[in-house]
């Protein structure tokens, strides 16, 4: 059986982004976030963009087509993908994980490293957990 990639225009649907939206806002519920920290995750400044993001959390406004904050709320989804593997039986510690600081991250913890280095620190931290889960 061949699996067809998903093409641009897909990606980029406006379902496809209403369900990135909504499940991005699930997985910073469980993780509880503050809403300052989830839109410093999207790569924005809380203050400039509350009245959107509260929009998009209730469904009323749906998530630009903007490739920059699809992939991070794709990473940020194989983050969560990746936990699930690594602690099927433990779910206290599939939405733990990313606030616990560790020695690995220089004593931050898996938040910190996304909030402070943004995309990149997103990627880095699915980066280090699909390593790990293939260890």
């Amino acid at each position: 059986m061949e699996l067809n990639p998903i093409t641009k225009t897909e990606f980029g649907a406006e379902k496809t982004r209403e369900i990135l939206a909504q499940t991005f806002f699930n997985l910073t519920q469980k993780w509880q976030l503050k809403r300052e920290e989830e839109a410093q995750l999207l790569g924005w400044n809380y203050k400039e963009k509350r009245t959107k993001l509260e929009s998009m959390r209730k469904g009323a406004t749906v998530l630009d087509n903007d490739r920059d904050k699809l992939e991070r709320i794709i990473d940020l989804i194989n983050i969560h993908k990746s936990l699930r593997i690594l602690f099927p039986n433990n779910l206290s510690a599939v939405y733990e994980w990313v606030k616990v600081k560790r020695e690995r991250f220089g004593g931050y913890s898996a938040l910190d490293v996304m909030l402070e280095d943004g995309k990149e620190g997103i990627h880095a931290i699915r980066c280090y957990l699909d390593h790990e889960r293939t260890r």
